[in-house]
């Protein structure tokens, strides 16, 4: 049985203690935020003493992990803090803000032994796994383009705060950046020019990114998070390859025998002249399937599948898209 404490009590923390109502090996013992009633209510529904010092839930003998849901911008201290309680970690991404932080945090779970891990939750999704396998197996081609766009207004303003959340391009690509690297490997460049659509966001809430790899192949990447709320945005998401493009979904002519859509996923490869392939995957909730490792782990004192190296790598990235956003340049990586 794995004791755990949450520290910030939020709405990813609420999604993430839902998900362990269905573990037996997890109990929740601990909840801290900084508004009382948020720690108060989070402990009400799900276990555990609250608390509106996290220093004082790291006092607590009985927990054996945290998971770090604060925002961004609060993630070192807590995560220190904990690396030298001799907790293990789950922090959510980004790992920080700024790389000097990241690495602080790095090597204080290094120094204390404790096991320290990512939010990068697709890391444990079968769609996104399929995916993986699909163009790394060259069915597209080489180079390959990732086309990705997106638009939307989170409801905490923080997440449009730079000094805080960072932005679309640093909160929600950062996804993007993990996964991408998974991929295509080590970027040689990025490309990038921000803008704020929103005169409430605190800094750039919009941009439009080139990722270069090193391979040869590209992301290239445009989000918004400044559009009018309840503007509808389109919503890009395909690979391209010199053989043909991959889809996300079941967007063939015909779908394959036996395929249940309710059970299965599909990703389709169109390929020209009317040729088409479906790859069918397991539907499963990656976020329950992130759960299930990190719990396991921990309870084993197992380094868990993404390391702290993992969200440096990603979030030197992100800074860097973010310098080449502001100058509307090139920055090497």
């Amino acid at each position: 049985m794995l004791r755990i404490g949450f520290i910030g009590c939020g709405g990813i923390a609420r999604h993430h203690a839902t998900g362990m109502q269905q573990l037996k090996s997890a109990r929740i013992v601990a909840a801290s935020d900084v508004v009382e009633a948020a720690a108060q209510s989070f402990a009400k529904d799900f276990g555990g003493t609250p608390y509106t010092d996290y220093r004082k839930l790291l006092k607590q003998a009985d927990v054996d992990a945290v998971w770090v849901c604060t925002p961004t911008f609060q993630h070192p201290a807590p995560v220190i803090a904990a690396a030298k309680a001799s907790k293990h970690i789950f922090c959510e991404k980004p790992m920080a803000l700024k790389l000097a932080e990241a690495e602080s945090m790095a090597e204080a779970a290094a120094k204390a032994k404790v096991r320290f891990t990512i939010g990068f939750v697709r890391r444990f999704d079968t769609q996104w796994g399929t995916l993986r396998k699909v163009v790394q197996s060259g069915a597209l081609g080489w180079p390959v383009i990732w086309r990705f766009a997106a638009g939307g207004r989170p409801a905490n303003p923080w997440f449009r705060d730079v000094h805080k959340g960072g932005g679309p391009l640093m909160d929600g690509a950062i996804h993007n950046y993990d996964f991408m690297l998974q991929i295509f490997g080590p970027v040689a460049s990025v490309q990038a020019s921000s803008l704020q659509f929103d005169k409430t966001s605190v800094g750039a809430d919009t941009a439009s990114v080139i990722v270069n790899f090193k391979s040869g192949d590209q992301h290239s990447l445009i989000w918004s998070w400044g559009v009018a709320a309840g503007a509808p945005v389109t919503y890009l998401n395909d690979l391209i390859g010199p053989k043909g493009a991959l889809q996300f979904g079941m967007t063939a002519a015909q779908a394959p025998k036996g395929f249940d859509p309710q059970k299965q996923g599909a990703l389709t490869l169109k390929t020209g002249q009317g040729r088409e392939r479906v790859y069918t995957y397991p539907q499963r909730d990656m976020f329950l399937e992130q759960l299930k490792h990190v719990v396991g782990c921990f309870a084993r004192g197992e380094q868990p599948l993404v390391k702290a190296e993992d969200g440096l790598k990603s979030l030197k990235v992100a800074v860097a898209v973010l310098k080449a956003g502001a100058s509307r340049g090139t920055v090497k990586v």
